[in-house]
């Protein structure tokens, strides 16, 4: 297989329902309007963070609404806070750069925010997280995130509503199911795209796609055990360090100077090597914000 094509970034999911006819179907599914694929016209959002941020999917209906889309594999308290970020980067254009002297209300799409996540963590069938969660007080501003479970459950009503879904979700579980039974990844994925090919389960996408799918899916689990390879050496390095120091009596600051340097030098192998911002890094080896604001400058 050409290795150049693991540059392929999109996820699956991104993939499957940037399509408008898939999106449009998943969208009616969880907001319950009537719109058709015509009306629709995919927002730009591919650089509002950094590229292991960004949004998944957004589409604009009209000047009536945004509607956001964003796949988990992990859950995430902090995803109203991301699709705040994502928000005001798509009102600023349709305000202007003028906005600031107008006197007349400015008419702004009203958003709707959707999680999807299929990670192996326990996860209702339908939850909700809310902006004012992280407030430490009453404040005057509120968003709201709908998060669906999307691992394939026959009892899930969107699922079973959702045809684009339920193949999504269907693929993915037999993707996993060909792994549990032994497999090796690229022989589970080839075989999870086979079955669900004869089976007319996302089938045309499939044979359209049929490389960009392995590597978007194989990319991803790489991704995933890379990340965990890398979080469990930083914070085995960082406990040699913390044993190897405490042998050493005085040289207080010399210590404290190679603790530094190791820490240092464990989050640029993740931002490096996963392509993460210093902050994810930082997040992902548990350094609390009040450290992460030392180390900043320093990365």
């Amino acid at each position: 297989m050409d290795e150049s094509k693991r540059v392929y970034k999109d996820s699956l999911f991104r993939a499957y329902f940037k399509n408008a006819e898939n999106f449009v179907q998943l969208c009616n599914a969880v907001t319950g309007l009537n719109l058709k694929a015509s009306q629709l016209s995919e927002n730009s959002v591919d650089e509002i963070l950094f590229s292991s941020l960004r949004n998944d999917v957004s589409f604009s209906a009209g000047e009536s609404c945004f509607i956001f889309f964003e796949h988990q594999s992990t859950q995430n308290l902090n995803m109203p806070l991301r699709m705040l970020f994502y928000l005001s980067l798509l009102y600023k254009p349709q305000a202007g750069d003028n906005f600031i002297y107008r006197t007349k209300m400015i008419h702004l799409p009203a958003p709707r925010f959707f999680v999807f996540y299929n990670g192996k963590e326990p996860c209702p069938e339908v939850s909700t997280l809310k902006l004012s969660d992280a407030f430490s007080m009453a404040g005057d501003i509120e968003l709201t995130v709908k998060v669906f479970n999307i691992n394939y459950n026959e009892k899930f009503r969107l699922i079973q509503n959702c045809r684009p879904l339920h193949d999504y979700s269907v693929f993915i579980e037999r993707v996993e199911f060909y792994l549990a039974a032994g497999m090796k990844r690229g022989e589970a994925i080839l075989a999870a795209m086979k079955w669900c090919i004869e089976n007319d389960i996302m089938r045309d996408f499939l044979k359209a796609h049929e490389w960009e799918v392995f590597d978007m899916v194989n990319l991803v689990w790489n991704e995933e055990d890379a990340k965990k390879f890398y979080i469990a050496q930083g914070r085995e390095e960082g406990l040699q360090e913390g044993r190897q120091e405490g042998r050493q009596e005085g040289r207080q600051e010399g210590r404290q100077e190679g603790k530094m340097e190791t820490l240092l030098e464990n989050i640029r192998n993740l931002m490096e090597t996963l392509h993460l911002s210093a902050e994810a890094a930082m997040d992902a080896l548990r350094i609390s914000p009040e450290k992460q604001k030392e180390l900043s400058p320093l990365i």
